[in-house]
C-alpha cells in the first residue's frame, strides 16, 4: 500500500512603506517632514517558509505659508522503479511557489491504492525527450542564458533543473524525475521559477514520492496548473502579442542601457498599483490587466528583459521585514539590481490625500540600475540565493544622466535647474554623492531656500521631495504662484 501527499503552494500579496521627505517651500519655514514607516499584510500558505512579494509607499509632507509642518502616513495592505512487491510506499511533500513566498503548510494525504493502481499512475509519468543532457538543454533554453541554471555545476543538478522545466512547459499530469530528495526538487523548483517569468500558469507543485522497505525510491512531480491546456495557450499568445507591443518602441535604443530604461519607464506609465488586481503574481496583471503589486512588476520587467535577450533574474528579499521583489539585470555586461515597484508612485491614489496628486515624479528613478551598496540601505536580500555583488556604476542613472554632484555647488545646480527648463521638463531630479553633499544642498536650496533663486520664474512656492537614504532630490519646476 502507499500514501499520496500533495502540498500546495498560494500566492501571497505584501506591501510596505518606504521613507521619503516632501513638501512645499514658502516665505521663511525652515523645517522639512521626514519619517519612515512600513507595514504590510500578507496572506500565504505552503510548506516551507519562503519570501512574499510587496509595494513601495513613502511618507509626505508640505510647507505652507504659516504653518509648521503637515505630517503624513500612508499604509497600504499589499526514473525509478515502482515497488515489485507490497512493499510500504509512503510520500514526501511538495513545497510551495517561487522564493517570494512563506508560511505553513497544509498537507493532503489520500491512498496510493493497490499495486496494481500504484503500476498504473506510474505509467502516465512522462519521461523525457531525451536522456542526453546537452540535447535537454539546447531544446528547452535555446542557448538563453538564465542566471540561476547557470550556477549549477552538477550534473545531476542540472539534468532535475531541466526536468522540472519541462515538466512545466509540457503541463505534464506527472513527471518521473532522477533525483529521490525533495529537498533538491524544492531548491530546484525554486530556481526554475526564479529564472522563467513565462511560467506564468504554476502556483506550486505536487510532489508524490514511493518508498520500499523504508527507502525513497521514486518521486513524481506534477506543476499545481492554474488554468487548463487552452487557457494556457490562449493566454500565452495574448501575453506574445501584448509583449511584442510593448517592445516595439525599445529597437531605437543604442544599448542595454536605454532599452531598459524604456522598458522600466514604460512598465511604470502603462500599470497601476493595485492590491487586489488579478494574477497579480505574475505577468498576466501587467500585460494584461495594467494593474499589480510587486511580483507582477519584477516578473513582468524580467520578462520583456529576456525577450530582448537581457540576463534578467527575479529576486527577493525583505524590506522592514516584509516581504518584496524586484531583478536583477545584466546591462552591458556589468550587473545592476533594479526595482520597477519602488519606481511607479500610482499607488498614492489608494490614500486619496489632497498632497497625493503631484507630490511624487510619476517615475522614479532610485532604484534604477543601482549597486549592492545602494540597495542594501533599504532592501535586505533573502537567504538562499546565490548573487553577485553589484559594484558597477556606468549604467546607474544619475551617473548616466549626469545629475551626479560630487558637490554642493551653486553654479552645478543652477546648470541642473536651467537645462530642465530648457528641455520642458517639468521636475528636476539629482542625485548627491555622499551624505555630506546630500545635507550641504538640503541646507542650501530648502533651509536657505536658494532653490528659489533657480527656478525658471518667480515663484512663491516650490514643491519639491527628497529622499535620504538615496540622497535624492526632485522639484518641481512651476508647482506655485508666478510673479508678474
Amino acid at each position: 500500500m502507499g500514501k499520496g501527499v500533495r502540498c500546495w503552494g498560494i500566492f501571497g500579496l505584501c506591501v510596505f512603506l518606504a521613507s521619503a521627505g516632501c513638501g512645499r517651500l514658502t516665505g521663511n519655514v525652515r523645517d522639512a517632514d521626514e519619517g519612515d514607516g512600513r507595514t504590510a499584510d500578507s496572506l500565504w500558505t505552503e510548506t516551507e517558509p519562503n519570501k512574499a512579494p510587496g509595494g513601495f509607499l513613502p511618507e509626505e509632507g508640505f510647507f505652507e505659508a504659516g504653518n509648521a509642518e503637515a505630517d503624513f502616513s500612508e499604509a497600504d495592505a499589499e526514473g525509478a522503479n515502482q515497488p515489485e512487491t507490497a512493499g510500504e510506499a509512503e510520500t514526501a511533500s511538495g513545497a510551495g511557489e517561487s522564493p517570494v513566498l512563506e508560511g505553513t503548510g497544509q498537507k493532503q494525504e489520500s491512498s496510493g491504492g493497490t499495486e496494481r493502481e500504484q503500476h498504473a499512475e506510474a505509467a502516465i509519468e512522462q519521461k523525457m525527450p531525451t536522456e542526453n543532457l546537452d540535447e535537454l538543454e539546447q531544446m528547452l533554453l535555446e542557448g538563453r542564458f538564465y542566471y540561476n541554471y547557470s550556477l549549477l555545476t552538477q550534473q545531476e543538478d542540472k539534468r532535475l533543473y531541466l526536468e522540472i522545466l519541462c515538466s512545466l512547459l509540457r503541463l505534464d499530469e506527472g513527471t518521473r524525475l532522477s533525483a529521490v530528495d525533495t529537498a533538491q526538487v524544492e531548491r530546484m523548483f525554486d530556481r526554475v521559477m526564479a529564472d522563467h517569468p513565462e511560467i506564468f500558469y504554476v502556483d506550486g507543485y505536487e510532489c508524490t514520492t514511493y518508498t520500499l522497505a523504508g527507502e525513497l525510491i521514486r518521486i513524481a512531480f506534477r506543476g499545481s496548473y492554474t488554468m487548463d491546456p487552452a487557457q494556457i495557450e490562449n493566454r500565452r499568445m495574448m501575453l506574445e502579442s501584448a509583449a511584442d507591443d510593448w517592445l516595439s518602441g525599445a529597437g531605437t535604443a543604442v544599448d542595454d542601457y536605454g532599452r531598459v530604461k524604456y522598458l522600466y519607464e514604460s512598465l511604470i506609465v502603462r500599470t497601476e498599483y493595485e492590491l487586489e488586481s488579478p494574477d497579480s503574481q505574475n505577468i498576466c496583471s501587467v500585460l494584461l490587466g495594467g494593474k499589480s503589486v510587486c511580483q507582477g512588476y519584477a516578473k513582468t520587467l524580467q520578462y520583456l528583459c529576456q525577450r530582448l535577450g537581457i540576463p534578467a533574474l527575479l529576486v527577493t528579499g525583505r524590506i522592514k521585514g516584509q516581504g518584496h521583489a524586484w531583478d536583477l539585470l545584466m546591462l552591458d555586461g556589468e550587473w545592476y539590481y533594479v526595482d520597477p515597484t519602488w519606481g511607479d508612485a500610482s499607488y498614492r491614489r489608494t490614500e486619496g490625500s489632497a498632497l497625493s496628486a503631484g507630490v511624487f515624479p510619476a517615475v522614479n528613478y532610485d532604484y534604477f540600475c543601482v549597486t549592492t551598496e545602494q540597495l542594501e540601505r533599504t532592501h535586505e536580500l533573502a537567504a538562499g540565493q546565490t548573487l553577485p555583488v553589484c559594484s558597477a556604476v556606468a549604467d546607474q542613472y544619475y551617473r548616466r544622466e549626469g545629475l551626479y554632484l560630487e558637490s554642493a555647488d551653486e553654479a552645478v545646480l543652477a546648470a541642473l535647474f536651467s537645462q530642465a527648463a530648457v528641455q520642458g521638463k517639468q521636475t528636476v531630479m539629482f542625485q548627491c554623492a555622499s551624505d555630506q553633499v546630500y545635507e550641504e544642498v538640503y541646507q542650501l536650496l530648502i533651509t536657505g531656500q536658494k532653490v528659489f533663486a533657480f527656478l525658471p520664474v518667480r515663484s512663491q512656492t516650490v514643491a519639491y521631495v527628497h529622499f535620504k537614504e538615496q540622497r535624492t532630490f526632485c522639484f518641481w519646476l512651476e508647482s506655485g504662484e508666478k510673479n508678474s
